[in-house]
């Protein structure tokens, strides 16, 4: 048989499945803005803890796991040696809302950057 009267099977390039491409970056980019979004949330309630601390039990697991959660996702924005660092009356206070704040707000910010680079680009 030559060459010529066989059929190659179908080839397989980028085009051949768009859908299901466009399908799994959508679902990964919702995923990563849902991560980064938890981040963020976990930053604000541990902000909302320490500047209500007065009013909240703080010998409670789930008030020190929200805490200490947000000052190990924080970084370098962390509570006790953050990049701001207030002194005098409620300055743990202050240091909780600028600094987990700051951290919070780059999270979202990097979880959208990265969403919109994973995310299939729409059609024009």
């Amino acid at each position: 048989m030559s060459p010529e009267a066989s059929t190659p099977g179908p080839t397989r390039d980028r085009k051949t499945h768009p859908t299901a491409v466009r399908a799994v970056r959508s679902g990964a980019a919702r995923a990563v803005r849902l991560a980064f979004g938890a981040l963020a949330t976990i930053l604000a309630l541990g902000v909302l803890l320490v500047v209500l601390r007065s009013n909240v039990n703080g010998a409670n697991p789930v008030v020190q796991l929200i805490t200490d959660v947000a000052d190990t996702i924080a970084g370098p924005f962390g509570l006790q040696d953050g990049v701001f660092a207030f002194s005098g009356a409620d300055a743990t206070s202050k240091n909780a809302l600028a600094n987990w704040g700051v951290a919070a707000l780059l999270y979202l910010l990097l979880g959208r950057v990265l969403a919109g680079a994973i995310a299939p680009r729409r059609m024009r």
